[in-house]
């Protein structure tokens, strides 16, 4: 039997790291081997499963979770991957020594009831249902056990930025972030895919990009407000060589931690209160809503269906009500006309 690990529980079997760098260790004539698999834990994940025999059939959770993370992993987004990796790990330390055809919907319900996190659990949920739903594609199990359990009831974020907090945010931020922030609001656009946003996405009257959470493709045509946004972005000092819009001084594109330290510090210098970077785009469809329509919030969004940016919006808009006094004094004048024409 292998000895219990010291440290780096939430790695796979036979997965060790030194440093930044992972190691598949076996043994190999009573020494231990250590066979380098990547300096990132996406790759060497990727690398173990194939060293592993990822096709091989599993038995427990966490053998599911290591392969669903060896697998699919590489295929989503870098912000998704180190969630998913955070996430991975709590599941493990839970389930992961369960056989996959023994957990029960109870099981799933516990989790969710004693979580110190409501919103968290349900996250991690939605996790570990999609590894269900890939094992039973491979032939480990044969129902997803998280189906029909009831998540945590979750408040939808209402923030709306107001006009005054956008300019107040705005005249506090440097010239790139005034960019950042006009592009944002402007086109709508995520985080992930500003940060990656790339001169070379300029075409013809049209700035190209393909959304890095849905891939669909959008083409946004460069009006004369885009069109001096992306003169001033084009005009920042950045690292000759550099490919992107809004680079770090190496010329790279921010990391997710640097660009949300970068933000945090601009709203700190503000003091306006509970103000997240998405807040940009959901102020943008709020008011792309407003003035346009709903057709228009949602091409500008990228959503697949109206409803997915009617859900979106809706907590940050208010509606407008009759008051019920204007109601009772209209209906005061109509019963005085009437008493005046009876008379």
């Amino acid at each position: 039997m292998g000895r219990h690990r010291s440290s780096h529980h939430n790695l796979p079997p036979r997965m060790h790291q030194k440093g930044k760098v992972y190691y598949y260790v076996t043994l190999v004539a009573g020494k231990r081997q250590w066979t380098r698999l990547a300096d990132n834990y996406p790759e060497a994940v990727a690398k173990w499963a194939e060293m592993e025999g990822h096709n091989a059939s599993g038995s427990t959770v966490g053998q599911a979770i290591d392969r669903y993370i060896g697998t699919e992993l590489s295929k989503l987004a870098e912000s998704t991957r180190k969630e998913y990796i955070r996430q991975s790990a709590l599941l493990r330390s839970v389930f992961g020594h369960m056989q996959i055809v023994e957990v029960r919907g109870m099981d799933i319900a516990a989790y969710l009831d004693q979580h110190p996190s409501p919103v968290a659990a349900n996250r991690e949920m939605a996790l570990l249902s999609t590894v269900f739903s890939f094992a039973i594609r491979w032939g480990w199990c044969e129902h997803n056990p998280t189906k029909g359990v009831r998540r945590n009831k979750e408040k939808p974020r209402d923030r709306y930025i107001t006009d005054e907090e956008f300019d107040l945010i705005r005249s506090h931020a440097d010239s790139q972030w005034q960019c950042i922030i006009d592009i944002a609001y402007l086109t709508a656009m995520r985080r992930g895919d500003i940060m990656r946003l790339r001169l070379s996405d300029i075409n013809g009257d049209s700035l190209l990009i393909s959304q890095s959470k849905t891939g669909k493709k959008m083409a946004f045509i460069i009006s004369p407000a885009l069109e001096e946004v992306i003169s001033r972005s084009k005009s920042l000092r950045r690292r000759v060589g550099s490919l992107y819009f809004f680079c770090t001084r190496d010329g790279q594109p921010y990391s997710v931690s640097g660009w949300n330290s970068a933000w945090r510090r601009i709203v700190a210098k503000v003091g306006v209160e509970d103000i997240h970077f998405h807040d940009i785009r959901a102020k943008a469809l709020t008011d792309a809503k407003r003035v346009s329509g709903r057709d228009y919030a949602q091409a500008l969004a990228g959503h697949a269906s109206g409803d997915m940016t009617e859900a979106y919006i809706r907590a940050r808009e208010a509606e407008r009500i009759t008051p019920l006094s204007r109601i009772v004094e209209k209906g005061d004048d109509c019963r005085k006309m009437n008493q005046d024409k009876t008379s």
